[in-house]
């Protein structure tokens, strides 16, 4: 089930101001996360990236502030990145993503970005795996549903 778009924006406030202009969206507080990323190369990049999500449920909106020449980059001139989803079975998701011709670009602790021929990134998340400040965005049958902790 898909509960996620990910966007890369050059500018965050300024992408929070636009997004919140354009279709009246309100954002959760944003977070500096500090993060080990490997890249399809095997490079690793160690980075903070400054990232929010909408309060929009059940789908949501992820804003965060392109990290150039990591695959926190905003991808081909464009700001849209990845569309993430729940999946009740992560590795064997992995595995099928790998099989569709969709390899993992990214990998960072608990989580993995897989892209596939046309560009498009995909963010199967596990359904089993706890992100408290998201918890009113996972589906009504995972135990980790309900009010999120910011």
């Amino acid at each position: 089930m898909p509960w996620h778009l990910g966007l890369a924006v050059p500018d965050l406030e300024a992408g929070l101001e636009e997004f919140s202009e354009l279709f009246g969206i309100a954002w959760r507080p944003v977070r500096e996360i500090p993060l080990r990323l490997t890249g399809e190369d095997g490079r690793a990049h160690d980075v903070t990236v400054r990232v929010t999500f909408s309060l929009t449920s059940p789908f949501a909106l992820e804003l965060w502030e392109a990290i150039p020449g990591t695959p926190l980059a905003a991808p081909g001139g464009t700001i849209v990145h990845h569309m993430g989803y729940w999946t009740d079975d992560f590795d064997g998701e992995r595995r099928r993503l790998t099989k569709l011709g969709y390899p993992a670009f990214m990998t960072a602790s608990g989580m993995v970005m897989h892209r596939g021929p046309g560009g498009l990134g995909v963010e199967p998340e596990d359904v089993h795996r706890d992100i408290p400040s998201l918890r009113d965005l996972y589906p009504a049958d995972s135990p980790y549903a309900g009010q999120p902790a910011f």
